[in-house]
């Protein structure tokens, strides 16, 4: 075939017959996995997050999710007091050394710098999209138990005085370790970082997680809060 026949367009009917069909398929939903493809897909990126004092003893733990080249984000209150952060998994002969990279103690939200960590970040999803009723999942370390999945809803919605996206509020359960571990939606994207339940004899499955779209902004936040805290120190110099 010449060059020119390559080139040649489509009559305008075979065009209009198209694009009906063009339409409904950009406008069909992303492809929902089952649980146990979910699952497949997205916990080699979820990791357990295990911290240490200044004496090499055990201070605490919780889980963290990888979302770009050996980065893994976690909440920061999961580091709190830690002198020494490692990550490991079920099946790794030896875990990994972290070290603190970027904080957002405000919001929750720290990123560790982990050299060696060969494992896919997840895709980001969007919180402000996410509509009560859908399911979603959980997946994290809870009480040192690797790799727990447990599925639930979007319960709500939470906002703050000025209408913005604090926390997706969701059945699926969370227990102590999930804290930094990762909600997903029915895609396997991102839709936040399972930060803290309300546990007690007269409250049941209300769990919460911080918006995935921090994560975007956690760069500009650090920085900001590094030249914020250099000008505090040489003020009162």
């Amino acid at each position: 075939m010449s060059a020119r026949h390559a080139s040649r367009r489509a009559p305008p009917g075979v065009i209009r017959r198209a694009l009906p069909g063009l339409l409904l398929a950009a406008a069909l939903p992303a492809w929902a996995l089952t649980p146990a493809e979910l699952f497949a897909q997205v916990a080699p990126s979820v990791w357990r997050v295990q911290t240490f004092d200044r004496d090499g003893l055990p201070l605490g733990q919780g889980s963290g999710v990888v979302t770009g080249h050996a980065e893994l984000v976690t909440n920061c209150h999961v580091l709190a007091r830690a002198q020494r952060v490692q990550i490991r998994r079920d099946g790794l002969p030896q875990p990994l050394p972290a070290r603190l990279a970027r904080w957002d103690v405000q919001r929750d939200l720290c990123q560790l710098s982990v050299p060696g960590l060969a494992a896919p970040p997840v895709r980001l999803g969007r919180a402000d999209q996410a509509a009560v009723g859908q399911a979603a999942y959980t997946v994290g370390h809870p009480k040192g138990l690797d790799l727990t999945l447990a599925a639930g809803l979007v319960s709500s919605i939470r906002r703050n005085d000025a209408g913005q996206l604090v926390l997706l509020q969701t059945s699926a359960a969370i227990s102590g370790g999930s804290s930094g571990g990762a909600l997903f939606n029915e895609q396997g994207e991102l839709l936040g970082l399972t930060t803290l339940g309300i546990f007690g004899a007269d409250s049941q499955n209300l769990n919460f997680a911080i918006p995935a779209e921090w994560i975007l902004d956690l760069p500009r936040r650090h920085e900001a809060a590094r030249a914020a805290a250099r000008a505090a120190a040489a003020a009162s110099r």
